[in-house]
């Protein structure tokens, strides 16, 4: 697997959208501007092995902005929006049916949670998109997600079946949380189900010093 690592960037390759988009795929997230001539050269160089490569630019640094205009093609096509919440003492709200864990087998319940959970997704309204891929790219995404160290879930279990579940990861540095994909049951919406899985991953966040719980739209 081709890498770079940085203090100033991180750049990968990305086979969970290979796989899926069936053209080589790689992911760039810039930390900070302070990136040098030499550094940015070789990060071009590594992008030149891939025919598609998302770049993340954190907080929209325009000095990044600029030298990523004047050296390569790239264009704006997505801002993420992030909400955050500062994380309260939550211990009260502790749900002994929600399980965390880090490094989760994989599971079929889960998978068929996802694939039935985002119908209002813009993949499945995207015209370029395969009618046959875009249904499971969920579930695609929670099946790469297992296994994997760092990549966490909060599952809301009763008698052995998953009613919901959160999927998140951890950034030590930031000391932050951030939830990827929460969904729940179809049979078991509107019932307080998915507040019970925020509140148990704050109470998570509260206990290992995190301070800050991010989703993006």
């Amino acid at each position: 697997m081709k890498t770079l690592s940085y203090e100033e960037f991180d750049a990968y390759e990305s086979k969970i959208d290979t796989e899926f988009f069936g053209v080589s795929s790689a992911k760039v997230v810039l930390k900070n501007p302070c990136i040098s001539e030499h550094k940015q050269d070789e990060l071009i160089q590594f992008m030149h092995d891939f025919e598609f490569i998302m770049i993340i630019n954190k907080n929209n640094n325009s000095i990044n902005n600029q030298w990523i205009g004047r050296k390569t093609k790239s264009f704006l096509v997505d801002i993420n929006t992030q909400l955050k919440k500062q994380v309260k003492d939550a211990q009260q709200n502790r749900n002994q049916l929600i399980e965390i864990t880090d490094n989760y087998s994989n599971n079929d319940q889960i998978i068929q949670i996802a694939e039935k959970a985002f119908l209002a997704s813009r993949f499945l309204k995207d015209p370029f998109l395969s009618g046959e891929k875009a249904p499971h790219i969920y579930a695609d995404i929670v099946n790469h997600a297992f296994g994997k160290k760092g990549r966490f879930f909060a599952i809301h279990k009763s008698n052995e079946k998953i009613l919901g579940f959160i999927l998140f990861s951890v950034n030590h540095p930031e000391l932050s949380l951030t939830i990827e994909l929460f969904a729940v049951d179809e049979q078991f919406i509107g019932q307080g189900l998915g507040k019970q899985l925020l509140d148990a991953i704050e109470s998570y966040a509260f206990q290992n010093g995190i301070g800050t719980i991010i989703v993006g739209t």
